[in-house]
């Protein structure tokens, strides 16, 4: 049994001992975005993820038939150079992002009861008047816009302005905003009850220019031409190879050390491996258990204080097939017995066909549809299956669709935790500055959604902004 980072030194070959100016302990696309911008700096780095590849919550799904691809978990960027930079620099193209669910009829049904079509929507559902809702984003952007701090990380005055600590749904009703409910819960999938959510993580989920652009009152976003933002990462783990470990797990972290260095034992497919680095840079999210439990990671008490204070949400996504569903046919979760017509979660947001794939693979051979699914407390991933699979039976069953056919899940991921937020009463006591404050300290910096919002178009831009010159700085 291993007893320190240390001692390790002293049994194992000089081939499995490794020094790097940083260590990053997570892939996603904060990770991998550090690391790929450290490497072309110049800086050694070594990246460990626990997964068998390199993207987090990028999901792409490739048809065994045709091999077409489409992506279900990330799917568009903001059109900033940023993002055109980066996929630009890995020979990946672009294209304007056509929304899920365009060219489709629209349907509404309760998920949450009978599944049956709302046809048509009553009037007391606000949004179900378009041009209320146009009035709404307008109001949106006007309360939005009085806060321009949002735009990079959490960077909160003192005192934090109390509209931003409201719940969302008080927010909307204190500025006559319901209409814009549908369009906020659509697109801030994995808030959880958006409703009663802080407005901060609102705004932060659902910034002016994401808002803008997809209603086109700026540049559409933009998406992978070839349906298929994997590929960036895969050309980044080539990129970055030999300096990756996938597939592996942390085993013992060491920041208290004589030789003021970051030590990282690493159970790697090859082996177990020891990494002695300047700087650790963490790319996961920091939930206390995540911390302590999956990377080992011991945290002195200002670091336990901050992050005993996290609550999270929870999201899943899926791609089904044979579901019944008659093609060209998307279907809305609505509840109209609730306040603005939102229905109560955990549920899933709806369901959707794979929209045509503009790609020398061709579409798909199967009709797949799309969905994603969210929860504010634990469910395990077999009860989100069996809730969904149930869902669509229901939608058919009430609708009258014939049954032929046996819906199944052929692409599912879970992405948790997933939203990580404090109570109203921490955010006005400060803990925002608390959480920035961490940064440096013990050798260690932290990136990642918790820091900036759950966008990795914002994460890229304040990494090249924020993050990565005070670490190249700091080495």
């Amino acid at each position: 049994m291993l007893t320190s980072p240390l001692s390790l030194m002293l049994t194992l070959a000089s081939s499995a001992i490794r020094t790097s100016d940083v260590v990053i302990i997570g892939g996603g696309s904060s990770g991998t975005y550090a690391a790929v911008a450290l490497k072309r700096a110049g800086k050694s780095i070594t990246l460990i993820e626990k997964a068998s590849r390199l993207g987090g919550h990028v999901d792409t799904f490739k048809d065994p038939a045709t091999g077409a691809t489409f992506d279900y978990g990330v799917v568009a960027f903001a059109n900033r150079s940023t993002v055109t930079n980066y996929f630009s620099s890995f020979n990946e193209a672009l294209v304007p992002f056509s929304q899920l669910g365009s060219g489709n009829t629209n349907n509404y049904v309760n998920l949450n009861t009978n599944g049956q079509i709302i046809n048509p929507l009553p009037p007391s559902i606000p949004w179900s008047d378009p041009a209320a809702v146009f009035g709404a984003i307008l109001g949106y952007n006007a309360q939005i816009s009085q806060y321009p701090f949002l735009a990079n990380g959490y960077e909160l005055p003192t005192p934090v302005p109390e509209d931003l600590l409201l719940p969302f749904g008080d927010f909307l009703a204190k500025y006559n905003l319901g209409a814009i409910a549908n369009l906020v819960f659509t697109i801030t999938q994995g808030l959880g009850n958006v409703l009663s959510q802080t407005t901060l993580y609102v705004f932060k989920n659902l910034p002016q220019t994401t808002l803008n652009s997809f209603i086109g009152l700026a540049p559409p976003p933009i998406t992978s031409a070839t349906s298929n933002i994997q590929s960036l990462y895969d050309k980044a783990l080539a990129f970055l190879s030999p300096d990756v470990f996938l597939s592996s797990t942390i085993l013992a972290i060491d920041r208290s050390n004589p030789l003021n260095r970051v030590l990282v034992v690493v159970s790697t497919p090859s082996g177990p491996k020891l990494i002695i680095a300047k700087k650790l840079l963490l790319a996961i999210q920091p939930k206390l258990s995540t911390l302590q439990t999956e990377i080992k990671l011991p945290l002195v008490p200002e670091e336990t204080n901050v992050f005993s204070q996290f609550n999270n949400t929870y999201y899943w996504d899926f791609v089904l097939k044979n579901t019944n569903l008659p093609p060209n046919n998307a279907y809305t979760n609505t509840d109209p017995s609730t306040p603005f017509g939102l229905p109560i979660l955990p549920s899933s947001y709806g369901f959707t066909p794979v929209p045509p794939i503009p790609q020398p693979g061709g579409q798909p051979a199967a009709n797949y549809t799309l969905t994603w699914f969210s929860s504010p407390s634990y469910l395990t991933d077999a009860q989100v299956k069996s809730a969904t699979l149930n869902m669509v039976n229901k939608v058919v069953t009430a609708n009258g669709y014939a049954k032929t056919k046996t819906p199944q899940i052929v692409g599912f991921n879970a992405h948790n935790p997933f939203w990580l937020t404090v109570s109203p009463a921490a955010i006005r006591d400060g803990f925002y500055n608390k959480l920035n404050g961490l940064q440096g300290k013990r050798n260690t910096f932290w990136t990642g959604a918790t820091f900036v919002g759950h966008d990795s178009s914002a994460i890229w831009e304040w990494s090249e902004g924020t993050l990565l010159p005070a670490l190249l700085a700091a080495l």
